[in-house]
């Protein structure tokens, strides 16, 4: 009977290594997105400064900030995963806490946890469009992340964006004055159709 339930025994650990290798294999990192967290410095926070005035912190849905991160197997930086579906985005969060996001913890399923991984924070006006592609007034910014959590069992905590930097993303003052004169230009070149026709 011992015999028997040592065989038994020596099959089940056996089983359970495997899977542990299996699992292990598709391990994917994972980061807390949110610039709430910055390891033990200040509060860093997103803003614009419209037309050269003091600086505004950007805050609730007309913004929103996503992660991008690059795979090393094409060399892309492409989008990650949270709770199993592709991450659009994070409004930033309004208030005393305007300037700040918190996107939750996401998962980079082409990095394996305790891996370095390199990553693009973007911002974007939603009211100058929709995508980060499409919109106006947009900036990024790249840093890497020492290590994702995600690692052993139980899974190490995710990774903060510890090399995160603000930035700005509003136009300058320069792109103001320059969109006034051309709409001066267009009132001017109309007023002397309109005085060439009358």
């Amino acid at each position: 009977m011992n015999e028997t339930f040592g065989k038994a025994m020596r099959a089940a650990l056996l089983a359970a290594a495997s899977l542990t290798v299996t699992l292990t294999s598709f391990a994917q990192g994972t980061i807390d997105f949110s610039n709430i967290k910055t390891a033990g410095r200040p509060r860093i926070s997103l803003w614009c400064a419209p037309g050269g005035t003091t600086p505004e912190y950007i805050a609730g849905p007309d913004y929103l900030v996503d992660i991008l991160v690059k795979n090393p197997s094409t060399g892309n930086f492409e989008g990650i995963l949270k709770n199993g579906a592709a991450f659009t985005g994070v409004a930033p969060l309004t208030g005393v806490n305007a300037g700040l996001f918190s996107g939750g913890t996401l998962v980079v399923p082409f990095v394996a946890p305790d891996s370095k991984a390199d990553v693009k924070v973007r911002a974007w006006d939603v009211r100058t469009g929709a995508t980060y592609a499409s919109a106006l007034y947009k900036n990024e910014i790249s840093f890497s992340i020492d290590r994702l959590g995600g690692a052993g069992s139980p899974p190490t905590l995710p990774a903060v964006l510890a090399n995160f930097q603000s930035f700005a993303f509003c136009p300058e003052p320069s792109t103001y004055a320059l969109g006034g004169l051309g709409l001066g230009l267009v009132v001017l070149q109309s007023l002397r159709t309109n005085r060439r026709k009358g």
